[in-house]
This record gives C-alpha cells, structure tokens and sequence, in this order.
C-alpha cells in the first residue's frame, strides 16, 4: 500500500454552500490563484471531504505569478473530471464511472456529488497522480487521456488545466490507500481503451491522431512513446539530455522518488517516467533506441532455470502458494518478457493457478503481454514491486539477480553515499587529525579522508598552532616531499627537509653513482656515507659535498622535519623519539612497504648456497629450497646478517642479502605460470620495522581492514572523515575491463579515445608502457599539475597475481595458495559487476584495495573536489562518485 509523501494543489478557504455565479466566481478565481496547498499523507483525507462535503473550490493545478491561466501553469498532480450528465446521449453513473476506472487499472483517490446534484446525477471523480507534472504540454496531453476514456466526462476537464472545481455536498467515495495513478499507467490503458473501442483494425488510428492533437511521439510499434525506467542515464548514451537531436523528439524524464514513497517496512529508490514529445512529423513510428535492432530476446530460457530458487516471489507465483497482486504480477513479466518463452512460462502459470488467475488470466494475455511486448518494455526494478526486496540480495531486477551478463555494471538497490557540505569536510578532517595528534597511546593512528580535502593544509595548520613541538612528516615521494615543505615554508614555519642523493643524481660522476646503486640494491645502506666521505677525501664533488653539509645541518636542526617514507623507515627509535608526533602522508603499507619487494632466482639462490660462509644463510637456503619443492608459501626464521660484502665487485649478485636474512615469509614464482618469467623466482617483501612511536597516518586510499591485518588488529585507531559530493564530474566507462592485456589488444585505442575527448598526452593517465604523458599508475601522488584540467584516465591497474598472494601471506592470512584469479561476480562501492579477482574474501580485499588505490589517486589529479572539470575514466573497476555510462562506442574515432 503507497501512501503519499507530498502533493500540491490550488485550494479555496473559504466553502461555499450553493455553487457560486457572477462576481463572486471571480472572486473566488482570483483567491485560488495564489492560495496553494501542500497535501501529505496527514492532512489528504481533510482535503477531500473539505471538497466533497463542506464545499470548498479547487483546482488541480498551481499557478505562477497570482494568476490562474493556462499561460500561468507551474505544476499539477491531480486529476478532475467533471460529470454533469447533460447530454441525454452520455449519461453515466458513478457505480459505471468506477467500474469503468477499475478496469483500466485507474483508481480513484475521491469523487463527491456537486452542489447541484440532484439523486447523484452530478458528480466529479478525483485522482492522484504519483509525481508532480510541471511540463504543461504534457498535464494537458494527461488529461485528454483521461476524458478518452472517459467521454461522458464535461470536455472542458481535459481542454483547460487552469479549470477550476467548485466543492459538493456529499462524499461518494474516499479510497483512504490513497491509491495513486501514473503516467505509463494513463497512456498504456488510452490504448487499451482505444483497442476495446476501435478493435484492433483501427485503434492505431486514433492513438495516431491522439499523438498528433498532443504531441506525444509514436514509438516504432505505432504506440505512445511512454515508458517507465529506474534510470534515466537508461535513456540514449546513458546521459539525461533535453535534446535528442535538432530534428528529433524532445526526451522529458520526470522523477518519482520512492525513497519518499513508503510501504509499511519498505525503502524504494528512485523512478522515472520518460515522455517523447514528437517535434517532426518525420519521426513519429521510428524508434532511437538502438534496441530495436536486436531480433532475439537478451535472456534464454536456460538462463533462469534457477529463476524459482534465487526468486522468492516468483517461487510463490509458480508453485501456486499465493494469488500475486497486479503490480507483482506486472513486475515478473516485465522481467520474463526478455526472455525466449518468458511470456509463455508466464501464461502458463496463469494457466495452473486457475483458483487465483481465471478471472484475468485474458486479460494478461490478451492485453497486457502484446502491448508490452509492442512497447518493448524494460525489466522493472525488483524495489518497485517485489514485497522481499528488503530481505532479499539482489539486483536491480530479476533477471540481473539471477542470471547477471558478462560485462554487466549495475548499482547497488537503495546503496546510497551520503555527502556533507565541503567546508564541514574539511572541519572534520582537521579534528580527526587532531583528535589523532592528541591520542595519549601508541597506537598507530590511521585519517582517511578525501583527495584533495585539504589533509596536508589541516596538519600544517596543526604544525602553526603547536610551533614548540616537533613534526615529522613523511611524505611517499621527493616531490611531494617538496611541495610540503614549500607550502609550510609559505605558511611561515621552521621546517627542514631531508637531502637525497636521488634528486641530485644527474650530477653525481656515473661512476659513484653506480656504486652507490650497487649499494643501495644490494642492502647496504649504511655504507653509502662512508663511502662518499671516502670518495670527497680524493676529489671535491661540489653536490656531494653540499649533500653531507645538509645532513650534518640537519642534525642540528632542533624544529620540524618533512622527509619520504624510506627515510622515515631506516630511522631508528632514539631518534624517532625526538618527535611530539611523526605524521605519514599517503598510505606507508601500499606506497612502500609492498612496493620494496624482493627477489631471487632459484638458480641464484644455489649459487649463493655454494658461495656463502655463513652457516644461517646456508641453513636458511637450504630449507627453503627444500619447501620449493611442494609449496608456493614458504616461511623460514629470519636473523640479522653481520658481514656483507660492500658493493664494490661490479660482478658480484645484486641482491639484498641482509633483507633476505630479515624476511620470514616467501612466495615461489613458477615460470611454468608466469609467461614472461623465464626462472622460478622467490619472492619477498624486504621487512620493516614499525618503531615503538606514535604514527598519525593521513591518506585518502588507506584501507581498515588492511591496516588492522597489517600492524595488527588492536594497534590501529581509525578515522573515517566525511565525504563531500565532487563539484566535478566523474564518467567511467566500464564495459571493457582496460587491463595491460586488454589495451594491448585494442590496438589504437588510446589514441582513439585522446581524439574522441580533444585530450592532449600531458593530461592522460595510463601504465607505464604506453609511454604517453609523464604521470603514470604508480606514480601519481603529491602531483598538483592537472588540478582543475580535464583528464583522462585509462586502465585497470592489476598487479601480478603473486603480488596479491605475497602481500597476504606476509601479513598472516590464510589462503588457498592453488586458488588463481577468475571471473566473479562481486559487490563493491554501491555496484554489482563481474571482475576478475579472487573467490576468497580477503585476497579479493587485498586485489580490491591495490586497484582502488591507484585508481582513486589517477582520478585525484584533477581535484575534482574543489574544481569544476571532467575526469573520464576508462576501467571496469566502479569508483565512488562516477555516472557509468555503458554504451559507449570504443571503435569510434
């Protein structure tokens, strides 16, 4: 049962006792033209007996401007029509009125004898119509529905919208469901009407000339072009426009939101009504849906031979357990009806229930299925007929629940995001970072708030507002590294930043610096100093030298330091200790952590097993070969390393020993698995060690679950911030999944799509092989170049599936190592969608979150938060905030 959130109607106050002539008439007129009333469920019932029994004036529609004229028109919801039962040849009761309404599915919310009706013989019939009208052409072309199929009704109900109602004397009817009509509903039974009237030889005549007194477009089938959809992004290109074309229909969608609409227990989500106004002859019977060139049904009957187990509502119809109310019924066979033999199966069942269904069983098959299917109707929403749809998990409808298609995207029933007002965002996110900064524990404190939310600006400004203390901040990049530190510098506070040897590289001799790489790959570190003290002893290295003098400066420096994540990780606890608070910009376990991997092939690994001295590498190596032999994971004690070998052998292996020593936990890379690996490898991440200290962690990609796995369940404090809606636009494009593999064999299209979108190379953002643009996946953060532009991002970023397996076995989580990435049908961000990922829920999580990462940070260059400009993404991997638009045309230019 609907009840009514809200309506609107032009109401007299005053009632009137005998129907009004003359000059007060035009009183009257004049007060009801600005005097409007908003009826909701609470006050409806008063409404209709205020009219009907104590004679108050009214009229459907409201007016702009104090005037009531059709000219003036702002919107109506209800329908009047007037019975005088002056013309001997059309006389009518209203026992036949509302027998007639029942038959054409069109309930009356109240009808009510006017004040001059003598034995019922004048009387009006009102009703409600389930969203507001405010297109005039289209209440106008409404009514002349209603008074067809209604011809004894007064003609000048259907010929003035501004007509206004006198009250009556007496209630005939009050339907307190407060049942409600629609616009499908009208334009679907005109026909219907017009079909019983005319028979089937001449009643597309007058739905014809119908379309031709109102305007509303024919569809191929030579029926009224109105339809009902969940979604107007359903419509031509997946986007709302007003405009099809200069010469084509004019689309005007009009919105019933659900979520207001309540049956008892019941949340529905919106729903649209989209009306074709025919502005050119030449286009009426034709049809711009592409659909219309599809000759067969989208579903075979195999497809739902699950239909009665995944449906609880169609089991109770197919096994007889209840009779179905019309619109349940209505609802399965919109759904059936893209099925070969769908409509069948449905009379079929009609057939088997005849205690339920002999009364209208006909009617379904005679009139309902040809005209729906002549319309090519679309499935409905299960949310908007089926009594399960809180309890049950599925789609947008029943064909999707139990038989989703490849390279099918749908969003989520009633998933919803909630947004807040930016600058509440950005209050928000600044108390989280400070309620983090203040968290008397040493916990690792853990901020997730948006791209571009003002993160860093929120810990500068906490930096200004505690000038005593001392910061550490780390950032994942030199660059970003940078941008903070200048932007603190702009902010006026004493802050350092650490040197790199990276950022002066290109003045470095090739030489040293080959050592110093051989060194650093190598895992030693701490000898890279010494070895430049070494090396400045013999020659004066300008860079070098002003390197080792910002370090000994550094030392001193007694204020705020902004450094990167690897500097942060080889810094001991007693200098950490230093600081009031070390903050970590971005996400350390994604950026740098899982990106400092380390590897060895097993041939190496035997030749290091001959050429070592050290009895714990050799024992180490030994077992882990030895488990090689029947397992993927392997796990081996770790132990420090104390001598290595410096890095000066040009020949000698490059390979981290010391953190090979250190790793606990390897993964075995099969080459019979891997294509372009040519040796099975063993695979580790190089180990780091979270000092005993306060973290505050800030990032926007930062992922709970992944947190708690990795520093451990009880050590995490999480702050999610609120969300704000972007002030730019998201379209994602996900009917291909735009992996390596598949931009690879789409050869062109990266091209195709830069001219189709008029983006130049510097604002495209793709994998690294592409090789256009400067930004890539993986190297994305800190940079503020693209802010405001339009972008476009293009791909999928997957790991390696060894990635994926490695990552969780490091942190503990228990997998089935033989278990390979497939395609599934999962949930994610408010969608429902196949992907190819893991059938286990904590590697699909880890697969999920690396994806995610890169993408949301892809997206991020835009600041689509703050700016007004477009990122088109090309992915199948749903984001937060995207329109999906899923028809678009990649073969294009």
């Amino acid at each position: 049962m609907y009840k009514l959130n809200s309506a609107k109607v032009s109401w007299d106050r005053k009632y009137q006792e005998t129907k009004p002539t003359g000059e007060l008439a035009a009183i009257i007129s004049n007060r009801i033209s600005s005097s409007a009333m908003n009826l909701s469920l609470s006050n409806i019932e008063n409404f209709a007996y205020s009219v009907g029994s104590l004679g108050h004036t009214f009229c459907p529609a409201t007016f702009k401007d104090g005037k009531r004229s059709k000219e003036s028109f702002e919107q109506q919801q209800l329908i009047a029509l007037d019975f005088d039962n002056k013309d001997p040849n059309k006389i009518i009761s209203f026992k036949e009125v509302k027998s007639r309404a029942e038959h054409y599915e069109l309930p009356i919310l109240f009808a009510y004898d006017t004040l001059s009706s003598e034995n019922h013989n004048k009387f009006r019939v009102v009703f409600l119509n389930d969203v507001s009208i405010p297109d005039r052409k289209v209440a106008e072309a409404t009514q002349l529905a209603m008074g067809t199929i209604f011809p004894e009704a007064d003609t000048s109900c259907f010929k003035d919208i501004s007509k206004m109602y006198y009250g009556g004397k007496q209630m005939l009817h009050y339907n307190g469901k407060i049942p409600e009509i629609n616009l499908e509903l009208v334009f679907r039974n005109l026909c219907y009407y017009l079909k019983d009237k005319y028979k089937a030889n001449h009643y597309k005549e007058r739905i014809a000339k119908f379309s031709k007194e109102t305007g509303i477009a024919l569809n191929k089938n030579g029926l009224l072009d109105v339809t009902v959809m969940d979604d107007p992004t359903e419509s031509s290109g997946a986007i709302m426009s007003d405009k099809i074309g200069k010469n084509s229909p004019s689309s005007i969608i009009y919105s019933k939101n659900l979520s207001s609409i309540k049956a008892v227990g019941e949340n529905f989500p919106e729903k649209y009504y989209r009306i074709i106004l025919d502005t050119n002859d030449s286009s009426v019977g034709k049809n711009n849906d592409r659909r219309s060139l599809i000759n067969h049904k989208p579903y075979r009957s195999l497809d739902i031979k699950d239909i009665n187990q995944k449906c609880e509502l169609f089991s109770e119809f197919e096994f007889g357990k209840r009779r179905l109310h019309h619109n349940e019924l209505y609802g399965i066979l919109t759904n059936l009806l893209q099925v070969e033999t769908g409509s069948r199966r449905f009379v079929s069942i009609l057939s088997k229930n005849p205690a339920f269904y002999s009364d209208n069983k006909e009617t379904w098959e005679g009139r309902h299925i040809p005209y729906m299917n002549q319309h090519d109707y679309r499935p409905q929403n299960c949310n908007d007929f089926c009594p399960y749809q809180s309890k049950c998990n599925h789609g947008n409808n029943i064909l999707s629940t139990v038989s989703p298609k490849r390279g099918m995207i749908e969003k989520i029933p009633g998933y919803s995001e909630i947004f807040h007002p930016l600058e509440e965002v950005q209050k928000d996110t600044y108390n989280a970072i400070c309620k983090a900064y203040c968290a008397n524990n040493k916990q690792i404190q853990i901020v997730k708030a948006m791209t571009a939310v003002g993160k860093t600006t929120s810990y500068l400004k906490l930096m200004s507002e505690n000038p005593t203390d001392q910061f550490l901040i780390a950032a994942p990049t030199n660059l970003l590294k940078d941008e903070i530190y200048n932007k603190a510098v702009r902010m006026n506070i004493a802050v350092s930043k650490t040197p790199s040897l990276e950022q002066i590289k290109n003045e470095i001799p090739s030489k040293i610096w080959n050592r110093v790489q051989r060194m650093y790959s190598s895992g030693q570190h701490r000898s890279v100093h010494p070895y430049i003290n070494e090396i400045l002893k013999k020659k004066d290295i300008p860079c070098l030298r002003e390197y080792l003098k910002a370090r000994e400066e550094l030392k001193a420096f007694d204020g705020s330091i902004i450094t990167t994540h690897r500097y942060l990780l080889n810094m001991d606890e007693k200098r950490l200790r230093e600081y009031d608070a070390i903050i970590i910009d971005e996400d350390i376990i994604f950026k740098s952590v899982i990106s400092n991997q380390g590897e060895i092939t097993i041939s190496n690994l035997k030749k290091l097993l001959k050429e070592t001295t050290d009895n714990r590498l050799f024992n180490k190596i030994t077992e882990l070969l030895k488990h090689a032999e029947t397992r993927s994971c392997i796990e081996v004690d770790s132990f420090e390393l104390d001598d290595v070998d410096d890095g000066d052998n040009d020949k000698s292996m490059l390979f981290d020993i010391p953190s090979f020593c250190l790793a606990e936990r390897f993964y075995l890379r099969k080459a019979s698995k891997e294509e372009k690996l040519k040796e099975d490898t063993v695979a580790f991440l190089k180990p780091v060690t979270f000092k005993n200290v306060k973290y505050i962690m800030v990032s926007a990609t930062v992922n709970e679950d992944i947190c708690r796995n990795f520093f451990g369940k009880d050590n995490v404090s999480f702050y999610d911030c609120k969300r704000a809606e972007y002030k730019g636009e998201l379209y994602q494009y996900p009917r291909k999944s735009m992996s390596r593999t598949c931009v690879a064999n789409n050869v062109g299209i990266m091209q195709r799509l830069m001219k189709r979108f008029a983006i130049d190379e510097d604002k495209v953002i793709t994998f690294m092989k592409q090789n256009i643009g400067y930004l890539h996946f993986g190297n994305t953060e800190g940079s503020n170049a693209l802010e405001g532009e339009d972008i476009l991002v293009v791909g999928t970023p997957y790991h390696a599936e060894f990635l994926y397996k490695l990552v969780a076995f490091t942190m503990g989580i228990d997998f089935d190592e033989k278990e390979e990435m497939t395609a599934q049908f999962v949930t994610h961000n408010g969608y429902r969608f196949w992907f190819t990922t893991f059938k286990d829920e904590n590697m699909r999580a880890i697969n999920f979150w690396m994806i995610e990462s890169e993408l949301e940070q892809a997206v991020g260059r835009a600041r689509l938060l703050r700016n007004k400009c477009k990122v088109n993404l090309f992915s199948n991997f749903p984001l937060c905030q995207a329109k999906m638009i899923c028809d678009f045309d990649y073969a294009k230019d």
